[in-house]
């Protein structure tokens, strides 16, 4: 019993180290390249590009990193994504959200 409990955890374990390889999938690099411009991380901004995170990548709200950095302020990082390409237009809002921006027309 306990052979076999050591085997699912070796096993387990071995998975977990696969997820932190360096063959970080794109979503997850471009969710860390969000938060990071959100916080003004500028050095991790462009280390996550130079990895091949999407600079217009959005997360599951639409925000994207140029976005999450103007939200908060963070004109650096703005400037660097901005280098990269980024898109500076806001983008367009989701179906469910499109009511808000219409009550705030009237």
């Amino acid at each position: 019993m306990l052979g076999k409990i050591l085997k699912i955890g070796i096993f387990t374990l071995g998975l977990s180290f696969m997820g932190c390889s360096s063959s970080q999938p794109n979503f997850t690099r471009n969710q860390a390249l969000i938060r990071a411009a959100e916080k003004g991380e500028t050095n991790e901004v462009y280390r996550l590009l130079q990895a091949g995170a999407d600079v217009n990548g959005r997360d599951a709200e639409g925000w994207t990193p140029y976005l999450a950095a103007s939200s908060m302020g963070q004109l650096n990082t703005m400037r660097v994504l901005v280098a990269f390409g980024a898109k500076t237009v806001p983008p367009d809002l989701s179906e469910e959200n499109k009511d808000h921006r219409f009550i705030a027309d009237r």
